[in-house]
């Protein structure tokens, strides 16, 4: 090789070390962080229903658990979708996503008798209304979904 050649290579390689060890050294500038304050947004209010809002909620509890069946604390019922005065939602035999659903209506509601006679109560799905098939009791209704393994049991213990 030449001298020119050899003159070039070797610079070439001084820059490319230079330039690495120069990105190494250089420290990172972190950018500042501001502090935000953060808005928190207003919560929905979740009232959680106990056994002592209504009797016939106690009754149906105790006939449960008298019949063995391993019954969870009163949840929140979606009072909104079936438009009733009050509600809960118990987990039988730990079927969290088949609870079975009990809302008191007003005794005057139209649709109570609409259950006397087809079975079932029309309920609000978004923005759509459909019938959903229930059990009357004065003015309560149960809901229970037919795919619950416990299904026929429960419904005969609570009627």
């Amino acid at each position: 090789m030449n001298c020119i050649t050899k003159y070039c290579v070797s610079l070439v390689l001084i820059s490319g070390l230079l330039l690495i060890v120069g990105a190494c050294s250089k420290k990172e500038e972190t950018p500042k962080v501001e502090k935000k304050t953060e808005v928190i947004p207003p919560q929905e209010v979740v009232i959680v229903p106990t056994l002592s809002d209504e009797v016939f909620f106690e009754e149906v509890h105790n006939k449960l658990q008298d019949k063995g069946f391993t019954i969870s604390e009163p949840l929140h019922a979606n009072v909104e979708m079936f438009r009733a005065e009050t509600g809960i939602t118990l987990v039988v035999n730990g079927e969290s996503l088949l609870p079975l659903h009990i809302y008191k209506l007003a005794p005057t509601d139209d649709r109570l008798s609409n259950v006397d006679e087809t079975g079932s109560i029309e309920v609000s799905l978004g923005s759509k209304r459909e019938p959903l098939a229930v059990k009357r009791m004065e003015n309560f209704i149960i809901y229970l979904h037919k795919a619950h393994p416990d299904f026929e049991k429960i419904m005969e213990t609570v009627q």
